[in-house]
């Protein structure tokens, strides 16, 4: 009898330790995943923060790096109504709990345009200007990949190279870069298609992948390359509507300016821009592009421009 007793209260005492420990541990799960859900909400802030002193301001465009100490996962998620935002969330991979927790809350940046995701240690950020004809925004390519720059045309090549951005390689294409061809086919093709009035056959056209093209003009070639469809076409639309905004401000300037005897021209090309630009999608800016070369250069004929 006391041997039972015995046995009983041993065997009582082990179960009882082992519920505690596992409560124990599944306790210090739930914490980590807790800190770890702040601590990848902090990220995802201090991702749009870094961006700031990237944006390319006056320059031609800029670059720069982002570095992390855990593999980090960066999602981007698109809204476009009127000047719309990029919602950004990160999650981290950890060896405390699930591999991969939920993403922490998402930060809202509502006046910066970002293209691409990814996966990684490190993410390299590019940013290029968006004109249409006047300056729009700054527009912010962030990318984990590594790309390869296939049949690249001289003016692409020197801006890369300028530009010094070591997640990009020129011709010669390591074993895990995503080739991206200007001639030829590959894992994303991308095809000039600008014809007059252009510094560059790429002023304008397509790239394509996974079987869907995404037209682009100017600096928006990078978002083609580097972003999904869907933020793509989403940050597109955007921009549309910002152009569409910023050319009825013109406008109201182009009647401020003829009252004050520094008259312009460009008051109805501005309105119908306004027009034009608000309801456009992606599937319109080449053919849209033109027009807004032919207001760039008139503006620049002009004694009083607007911009």
């Amino acid at each position: 009898m006391k041997s039972g007793q015995f046995n009983f209260a041993w065997m009582f005492a082990i179960i009882a330790g082992v519920a505690i420990l596992a409560l124990a541990i599944y306790g210090a799960t739930k914490l980590g995943d807790s800190q770890r859900y702040v601590s990848d909400t902090e990220i995802a802030k201090q991702i749009e923060i870094l961006t700031d002193p990237l944006q390319a301001g006056f320059a031609e465009g800029s670059y720069g790096k982002i570095s992390f100490n855990e593999e980090t996962k960066v999602e981007n998620i698109c809204f476009d109504d009127n000047y719309g935002r990029n919602d950004i969330s990160v999650s981290s991979r950890s060896g405390v709990g699930e591999e991969w927790a939920r993403a922490g809350a998402a930060v809202s940046v509502e006046n910066k345009y970002l293209f691409g995701s990814g996966q990684g240690k490190e993410f390299y950020v590019l940013s290029k200007g968006f004109y249409f004809p006047f300056k729009v925004a700054d527009l912010i390519f962030i990318t984990s990949e590594r790309y390869c720059f296939v049949g690249t045309p001289r003016e692409i090549e020197n801006e890369i190279l300028g530009l010094n951005v070591p997640n990009i390689e020129i011709e010669n294409c390591t074993s895990d870069a995503i080739e991206v061809c200007f001639s030829g086919s590959c894992d994303i093709m991308v095809r000039g298609t600008c014809m007059t009035n252009c510094e560059s056959v790429y002023d304008e056209g397509y790239a394509e992948k996974n079987g869907m093209k995404m037209y682009f003009v100017d600096g928006l070639m990078y978002g083609a390359i580097f972003a999904d469809k869907g933020v793509y076409d989403c940050n597109v639309k955007r921009l549309m509507f910002r152009v569409s905004e910023v050319s009825g401000v013109l406008a109201d300037k182009a009647d401020l300016m003829n009252s004050r005897g520094c008259n312009t021209n460009l008051k109805a090309d501005m309105v119908v821009l306004a027009g034009l630009a608000g309801n456009a999608t992606v599937d319109d800016i080449v053919s849209l592009n033109q027009y807004a070369k032919d207001i760039g250069d008139e503006n620049d004929r002009e004694v009083c421009g607007l911009w």
